[in-house]
């Protein structure tokens, strides 16, 4: 199922708390720690689209700055192409299982690195070059029906993709 194209599906009405938490997750890009205990605060709705076979963007809150939040709803077997990000990438497993593989660019292509299983309550968090869309390379792949909440420092779609 590697070959699925993500829609972006705009967000189901949130709570007037909930907002304030996507401000602060926005504006804690920098500090890990600081996402992780805000992610685990997150109460995610039960209506994000599902997209058969693939993987649903909803994106809950952008800032003019580009800085964005979104949720990922997974089919079990969908799989993003290989992948970049902007300066910080976080990504908080809600519900279900995500395989995350790293990759390194080098002047040779591309080098496979660590494979790793993230379930419930696990992240993961990339700080890379400011101004890059290259960082944090990978490919996310769910092992089961999945939710993940998403906070980037820019547009994730602006992401380089090898695939």
């Amino acid at each position: 199922m590697n070959d699925c194209k993500a829609t972006t599906w705009p967000p189901p009405p949130e709570p007037p708390r909930q907002k304030e938490l996507l401000q602060d997750l926005l504006f804690s890009l920098d500090d890990e720690q600081r996402l992780l205990n805000l992610a685990a605060r997150f109460q995610p709705a039960e209506d994000y689209p599902l997209a058969p076979h693939c993987y649903s963007r909803c994106l809950l809150l952008r800032n003019p700055d580009g800085r964005e939040v979104m949720v990922a709803r997974w089919d079990q077997g969908a799989a993003t192409p290989i992948h970049g990000h902007p300066r910080y990438a976080f990504v908080y497993v809600l519900r279900g299982r995500l395989q995350n593989e790293t990759f390194q660019h080098t002047d040779q292509g591309l080098i496979p690195g660590e494979r790793r299983i993230c379930g419930p309550g696990d992240h993961i968090y990339a700080a890379g070059r400011k101004g890059r869309f290259d960082n944090a390379i990978h490919r996310v792949t769910a092992l089961a029906p999945s939710l993940s909440l998403h906070v980037y420092s820019d547009d994730a779609l602006k992401g380089i993709s090898w695939d």
